[in-house]
């Protein structure tokens, strides 16, 4: 017979207790503290998984009503992704990032964020600051959803799409879309 170190029976019987709760129907939240659920899921100071997030940032811009709406991508914009979790700690529970040359952003999230029951609810995308010479403005407490897009081998990707940031003075519904020149065709 093998005696089990403190840490191994430990997680044994939060595997077993785990296992009884899950056949009962309920959530595993409901039993086991943020920390408790990252251990069993095997998060933590290896690496076991990934979890990242993307999306670009563009402006679009109408010059005045019924010209074409211009898009450009805007690089240089600083976004961050912050989560929801227990704690008031809001910077612990974030990740940042600048846009590239095209607009595209790439977030890698820590780990201890992995295990965040439901991300795509609890985690959300914020353009935080654009170039100084950008035509578009950001609202400060506009917030963009996550949507899962692959899950394989331990890595999670996430995407928020294009976020499309508008001039001030023009709405851009006031203004020529592409799909509608290219519809009387």
């Amino acid at each position: 017979m093998v005696l089990l170190g403190g840490a191994a029976s430990s997680l044994l019987l939060i595997l077993l207790l785990g296992t009884a709760v899950a056949a009962a129907g309920r959530p595993m939240e409901l039993y086991f503290s943020p920390a408790e659920l990252a251990r069993v899921a095997g998060y933590g100071e290896e690496l076991v998984s990934s979890v990242s997030v993307s999306g670009q940032v563009a402006c679009e811009l109408c010059l005045r009503p019924g010209s074409d709406l211009l898009t450009f991508e805007l690089p240089g914009s600083k976004v961050a992704v912050t989560c929801a979790t227990e704690g008031p700690n809001t910077m612990a529970n974030s990740a940042f990032a600048t846009t590239d040359e095209y607009g595209n952003f790439t977030i890698e999230l820590p780990s201890r964020l992995h295990a965040t029951p439901c991300l795509e609810n609890a985690c959300s995308v914020k353009v935080l600051e654009l170039p100084p010479d950008s035509a578009c403005r950001v609202s400060g407490s506009r917030s963009y959803g996550l949507r899962l897009t692959s899950s394989e081998d331990g890595r999670r990707v996430y995407t928020t799409g294009v976020i499309r940031l508008q001039h001030d003075d023009t709405r851009s519904d006031e203004c020529v879309q592409e799909d509608s020149r290219s519809d009387g065709r």
